[in-house]
């Protein structure tokens, strides 16, 4: 083999060589340019769980302070439905001790003047307890504070009717209206004073 062909074969080996080695390095490129990019892809999904995590997270954190807040202010209803019963049960147990002893007769006198003038009727009937009568001097009473109140005159008188509770009902004579003045009653109407005193002082 003369020098020419040496010449040659060695170009061509040279030349296969520096293709082998650009496309050896291409590959390299290549392969770094796919791992690098699966790394970004990686932490990309990486961070997106993260975040998926923390939502989670703070998903189930919101929901337990809603069932605590719920918990508490369920807890908060009871002790006011509880000391609500406790107040009412006091105030019948204090009132009916005073009808007992006769404490209730101004009291009375001033309900059925209440009751006669919201009746607004020129004549009415009053019903009421046996827990807590009424007679015909409590009457007189109660007509003289609506005429001192309201200028005007009426005139009451004890119905055969009783009520079931400690209070009165005053009604017209035809019996079509009346104006219920029982203990349950009033206490009804002051129900929202009452419940804001007990929330208040719950909240203590």
């Amino acid at each position: 083999m003369n020098n020419d062909s040496n010449t040659l074969i060695d170009g061509i080996i040279s030349e296969a060589q520096k293709k082998a080695d650009s496309i050896i390095a291409d590959a390299r490129h290549e392969a770094e340019r796919i791992i690098c990019e699966a790394n970004e892809d990686a932490a990309k999904k990486a961070e997106a769980e993260k975040h998926s995590a923390m939502l989670r997270l703070s998903s189930i954190k919101l929901k337990e302070e809603s069932a605590k807040r719920s918990i508490d202010r369920l807890a908060e209803l009871k002790m006011m439905d509880y000391s609500y019963s406790a107040v009412m049960d006091r105030v019948m147990a204090t009132f009916s001790s005073l009808a007992s002893g006769n404490g209730l007769r101004d009291s009375l006198v001033s309900w059925i003047a209440e009751a006669a003038i919201g009746l607004d009727k020129k004549s009415a009937l009053v019903s009421f307890s046996h827990l807590a009568p009424v007679d015909e001097k409590m009457l007189r009473d109660a007509e003289a504070l609506v005429q001192r109140r309201t200028g005007s005159s009426l005139s009451l008188s004890l119905d055969e009717k009783r009520t079931g509770e400690i209070g009165v009902v005053v009604s017209s004579v035809d019996g079509k209206v009346s104006y219920n003045n029982l203990l349950s009653s009033r206490i009804r109407r002051y129900m929202k004073d009452i419940r804001k005193i007990i929330q208040e002082e719950n909240a203590r």
